[in-house]
């Protein structure tokens, strides 16, 4: 996988970061972009493996399978990096019947039924308290997000072999908790509740990332229908990483530089929606100016 790269000390600066997972598998080891890496110190503790890379130039970070279960650590270790933009992925199940294997789905709005892991930064790890609770309405950046709609469009529609594949924009993507597949009942279940695709780790990245302050969007493949939407075998997925974890990386390859070309000064979705007012009636009151 990795054994041809050495560790970084220190890691060269990068404001960009990929959070890898089935979207792209190990692709990235297969190639020359990954030039080494390294493990963060973090508050938390040390972070898994922080991998440094450059695409045609661009320096850029990326984390192997959304952090191999660090989920805290690895998010704390690219603040500290200094990452301010980041995009994620991961293949899901298809709830919705308009969904099929291989389309490219880049969600609007998700739901999180996660029940296994930490759901927030703590707060003595946040520069601001009052970040810890924010807004998620939307709850990617729209800078980001519109990249990864039109350049997916722009792979996609360019090469007559993947012309069997939509995309779609929109979607609400759910997170299920990790380690099982779900149940009929429970597809089911998520459907009647406004579902349309699922899968286990990208709600904490969207949490995570809006509470630190860093810019994130994220994407989805569906590598099968969801259960007892349709039938599939688990053969089907191999096809899946296969054959789209290279056309993942050529929308990446993309959209990365227009990411580098972000003026620092541009407004974006972030702003004004981490700052939560204070809960105390005196300190509300002090703030309006109408305490004693």
């Amino acid at each position: 996988m990795d054994t041809h790269l050495t560790e970084l000390t220190p890691l060269p600066p990068a404001k960009i970061a990929i959070l890898g997972g089935t979207f792209i598998n190990d692709y990235l080891f297969a190639t020359d972009h990954l030039k080494g890496y390294s493990i963060v110190d973090t508050p938390a503790g040390p972070s898994p493996k922080i991998y440094y890379g450059e695409s045609d130039g661009i320096p850029f970070y990326y984390v192997h399978f959304h952090g191999e279960g660090k989920w805290l650590e690895t998010w704390l270790a690219l603040r500290d990096l200094g990452v301010t933009e980041a995009i994620g992925g991961a293949t899901a199940g298809g709830i919705s019947p308009l969904l099929k294997t291989r389309d490219y789905v880049i969600p609007k709005d998700f739901t999180d039924k996660n029940i296994d892991r930490i759901s927030n930064i703590p707060e003595e790890f946040l520069a601001d308290p009052s970040h810890a609770l924010c807004r998620f309405t939307p709850p990617y950046d729209e800078t980001l997000r519109s990249f990864l709609v039109e350049e997916t469009r722009t792979v996609i529609r360019s090469n007559e072999e993947l012309a069997d594949i939509n995309v779609m924009d929109g979607g609400v993507l759910l997170q299920s908790r990790f380690g099982r597949f779900e149940t009929v009942a429970e597809i089911a279940a998520y459907r009647t509740s406004g579902a349309d695709l699922i899968t286990h780790n990208l709600m904490t990245e969207v949490v995570f990332a809006k509470q630190l302050g860093i810019h994130y969007a994220w994407m989805n493949i569906i590598s099968n229908p969801a259960e007892g939407v349709a039938p599939w075998a688990f053969e089907s997925l191999s096809d899946v990483y296969l054959k789209l974890n290279p056309v993942t990386w050529k929308i990446l390859k993309r959209v990365i530089p227009r990411i580098a070309e972000i003026p620092e000064d541009a407004p974006r979705t972030i702003d004004k929606q981490r700052e939560h007012p204070p809960l105390s009636y005196v300190e509300l009151s002090k703030k309006a100016g109408n305490a004693n």
